[in-house]
């Protein structure tokens, strides 16, 4: 009955999407011929079953009709763009095929534009409201955790975001995970009969999130999940690694599953190596001014250069300087020494909150992020990355445990995951790493996107140190 209800407003959702793409194909014309087309003519009408064939497919394909409890707005923007982009390719090829050229190519730029934005906004009022009853308590869902120390990030993110619905209502786990959670919800030990949790409770959804799943515990609990019609999730690092980069290679006839560590899909990287270059040049050209009242501030303010440049390690143990607006006395190395005992970040890295060499106009540039701007001029060079994991001092690396020697198989970056989470200020930095190697298994155009956007929310919220 649930399956039948979610897919009766999955095709509403659907149609919803067709109509905002007719509206905003008439709005379009509008613009461009001052007059509407709705039903017209013949053309009109071949072009509005077009635009409803295409966009049906697109919002199923992109399952933008589809409504995710726990996502992000920058994941909506990419599928709205994205849909858009090809829809409006597709109804340009469209005309060119039907021979309909009355209509030219100026009015469906407007309507790819039109179309995104219209479609956007009513994502977000669906979701806004969503959201905003769950909160309420309306329409929240009952799950049960199965999960060893390495849940407790997940279960930091449902307590965290209340407009999920989300309700736990009861944890199977270690003692290492009730020590930091027990408060959360009732906490059973790790040799809970979970048949008869399901039977006698309600709950919706069962989720797994074990760092070493065993296979016979995960039939267990999918078995015991599908004789009662609840929903059984899992959450492994091992999925990172199935997403994008594995592929089947034959030994003669004889097919072997391969698991790349980095990366695999050659024209989405060499994508996000032309958009790297195009998107760098657009911002140092455009953002001139702002480089040039930045380094007339830093002389002004502080003795020393406006620039700091320091020697950081790349891909795979490559060796470059890395450039940034000087946001310390001209000596930081040498007092660094002698604020080692102060260090608040476990690990080799080093970080103080009220670290006494930042100058004036570099807390500041901290909190806002600015100081990272020279950086673009390294993405130009092709040293770095506009998202990837920042990249280390040589120092730090020596001191790296052997899994986290991975983070560097892939090109480093200006902003990364770690630095758009909220707590990005008390991180631990095997957190950090793990995040970083999470950003690597994972990748995709769609999660830069993604991590873009959310780079430019924490600028704005300049809450950096």
């Amino acid at each position: 009955m649930l399956r039948e209800k979610e897919k009766v407003v999955h095709n509403a959702l659907a149609a919803l999407d067709v109509l905002i793409a007719w509206i905003s194909f008439e709005i379009a014309l509008w613009f461009h011929f001052e007059q509407l087309a709705f039903i017209r003519n013949k053309d009109s009408v071949i072009l509005h079953l077009l635009i409803l064939v295409i966009w049906l497919v697109l919002s199923k394909g992109l399952r933008l009709n589809e409504l995710y409890r726990s996502r992000p707005y920058s994941v909506v923007l990419f599928n709205v763009i994205v849909m858009s982009i090809l829809g409006s390719g597709l109804l340009a090829l469209s005309v060119f095929v039907f021979n309909l050229f009355y209509i030219g190519l100026v009015p469906i730029l407007y309507f790819g534009g039109i179309v995104t934005l219209l479609t956007f906004i009513e994502k977000v009022l669906i979701y806004q409201y969503l959201k905003g009853a769950r909160k309420r308590g309306l329409n929240y869902r009952n799950i049960l955790i199965v999960g060893d120390k390495s849940a407790s990030t997940f279960i930091n993110q449902i307590l965290n975001n209340p407009e999920w619905g989300y309700r736990i209502v009861g944890i199977i786990g270690t003692d290492e995970l009730k020590a930091t959670h027990h408060d959360v919800a009732p906490f059973l030990g790790s040799d809970a009969n979970v048949d008869q949790i399901l039977a006698e409770r309600t709950i919706d959804e069962l989720i797994y999130c074990q760092e070493k799943a065993r296979m016979e515990e995960i039939m267990s609990h999918l078995t015991s999940c599908n004789e009662v019609g609840v929903v059984f999730r899992m959450s492994s690092p091992f999925f990172n690694m199935l997403t994008n980069k594995t592929h089947l290679h034959y030994f003669d006839t004889t097919p072997v599953l391969t698991i790349s560590n980095t990366p695999m899909d050659y024209l989405s990287l060499k994508f996000k190596a032309i958009y790297d270059f195009v998107v760098s040049f657009m911002v140092i050209t455009v953002f001139s001014p702002i480089y040039i009242g930045l380094a007339i501030a830093i002389k002004l303010t502080s003795k020393g250069p406006v620039f700091f440049k320091q020697k950081r390690v790349g891909i795979r143990g490559r060796k470059f300087w890395v450039y940034k607006f000087r946001t310390m006395v001209t000596n930081a190395e040498d007092l660094k020494k002698d604020l080692m005992d102060q260090n608040e970040m476990d690990g080799p890295a080093f970080k103080m909150e009220r670290d006494p060499r930042i100058t004036g106009v570099g807390h500041f540039l901290r909190k806002t992020s600015l100081d990272e701007l020279p950086q673009f001029f390294n993405v130009l060079l092709g040293d770095m990355s506009i998202v990837g994991p920042r990249p280390p001092v040589p120092s730090e690396v020596k001191e790296y445990e052997r899994w986290q020697l991975r983070r560097l198989s892939m090109k480093p970056g200006i902003t990364c995951i770690w630095q758009v989470s909220a707590s990005r200020n008390d991180i631990s930095f095997e957190e950090w790493m793990r995040m970083d190697l999470e950003y690597i298994d994972s990748w995709s155009l769609k999660l830069d996107f993604v991590i873009i956007l959310k780079t430019v929310r924490t600028m704005l919220r300049a809450d950096g140190k």
